[in-house]
């Protein structure tokens, strides 16, 4: 009945519309009048990780600019707040805990059927290959046809790139050609992990698996620090955010998510309707002061510091308390998250991360904006925006969208 209605809703929007505006406007125009607001918050969270994301590189990539303001003779530094924005990916990891695994929570609740596995794997496959496929031969084409490079030199390769497996070698390969592809296996992963631990997810278990998580991150994460201590820093990087490396960041989801399927059995002290908007705050500055935490101790993040182990759990915790306020329905969140900008950043964030860095590398290198010497920040701020737009909206509209209805087709046809 709901796609039924969207239909008819897009149907009614001016008349009839040439393809690409009809598409334009079913996929981006109808969500945004959506009434369920927990879940706009929630999408509009993750269009916040994915501009956070480009925010850093447009920093990164512009010199590494400063943003300190003096204000009545005191200096307040908001550079930590573009210079983190690696944080998005953490944010992309514990939504991705609570939203996937919220219908497995929910099971284990009692307030729904159990999700059929083939049907997730299915959904996961779809949502993530796509788009990334789309993206990788494109860039594989235009690097031979314009200038006869060959980014991808042997069948070793191609295989490791078609599998994702962007970790450090012998097993995989990094991802020289989009930097930002390294996170897609340990997203990928997390999808394959996550029905195992189905069982778990339940208010008298979930503190064990959360331990569990936190565990995985250290044993990884200290072996890698041992074992990688002289190896170039992008490799360690990539080596201790492998998959059990990042538990702890799912993790920190999953819990979310088993508190939000029980919220109505939890004690009101533990997670009162009322505190949603205090949470919701309460987390915010969680984030704001694990960013300032890491970016005043930096060079001893990787030295096998306490800090090394501590922050993302910090920095995990905050966001899920964001996600947990936002879908209880505070207001200010849905001020902040679930207005129609966000959303629709939220609703093409996966285009848009895929996108943008090789986007602002191409601009960076062009002369023109070589020859550019001051406020470099600003007009490849402002020269990048529109065009990462538009490409993640195509891309959205013509990869990812035809995917994503692939999947319920088969769900139906399967039903």
């Amino acid at each position: 009945m709901r796609q039924r209605d969207r239909r008819a809703d897009t149907a009614s929007w001016g008349g009839a519309m040439p393809g690409l505006r009809h598409r334009l406007h079913a996929t981006f125009v109808v969500p945004l009048q959506s009434d369920r607001r927990h879940l706009d918050v929630l999408t509009g969270i993750r269009g916040w990780a994915a501009l956070w994301v480009f925010l850093y590189h447009v920093w990164s990539l512009s010199g590494h600019p400063d943003f300190s303001v003096a204000v009545a003779g005191i200096t307040v530094d908001f550079t930590p707040l573009v210079a983190m924005g690696g944080a998005g990916v953490t944010i992309f990891f514990v939504l991705s805990g609570f939203l996937l695994a919220s219908p497995f929570a929910e099971w284990r609740a009692g307030r729904r059927e159990r999700p059929r596995l083939g049907r997730y794997f299915l959904r996961r496959v779809m949502r993530v290959f796509p788009a990334y496929y789309a993206q990788l031969a494109l860039l594989v084409l235009v690097a031979w046809w314009g200038s006869g490079q060959v980014l991808i030199q042997d069948a070793g390769a191609w295989v490791r790139h078609l599998l994702m497996l962007f970790m450090p070698p012998p097993l995989g390969v990094e991802p020289s050609i989009n930097l930002v592809w390294w996170t897609l296996p340990i997203e990928f992963g997390f999808y394959l992990v996550l029905p195992l631990l189905a069982f778990m997810l339940t208010p008298r278990q979930v503190l064990w698996l959360l331990l569990g998580c936190l565990a995985a991150m250290y044993v990884w994460r200290h072996g890698v620090a041992v074992s990688l201590a002289d190896a170039p820093l992008q490799m360690r990087v990539h080596a201790a955010y492998q998959l059990p490396g990042s538990m702890d960041s799912f993790g920190m989801g999953m819990l979310a998510a088993v508190l939000h399927a029980n919220r109505a059995r939890l004690p009101r002290w533990l997670l009162p309707p009322e505190g949603s908007r205090a949470l919701g705050l309460l987390g915010i500055a969680l984030v704001v002061a694990a960013v300032y935490w890491l970016s005043g101790r930096r060079d001893e993040y990787w030295s096998d510091n306490l800090i090394f182990y501590a922050w993302t759990p910090a920095l995990s915790l905050g966001i899920a308390g964001v996600l947990l306020a936002g879908a209880g329905g505070a207001g200010v969140l849905r001020r902040l998250f679930g207005n129609r900008y966000m959303v629709f950043f939220g609703l093409a964030s996966y285009s848009y991360y895929l996108w943008h860095l090789p986007l602002l590398r191409w601009i960076v290198a062009s002369e023109w904006f070589q020859a550019i010497e001051s406020a470099r920040f600003v007009w490849l701020l402002a020269i990048s925006t529109p065009l990462v737009v538009v490409v993640a909206a195509l891309s959205y509209v013509l990869v990812e969208v035809p995917g994503m209805r692939f999947h319920r087709r088969s769900g139906r046809a399967q039903a």
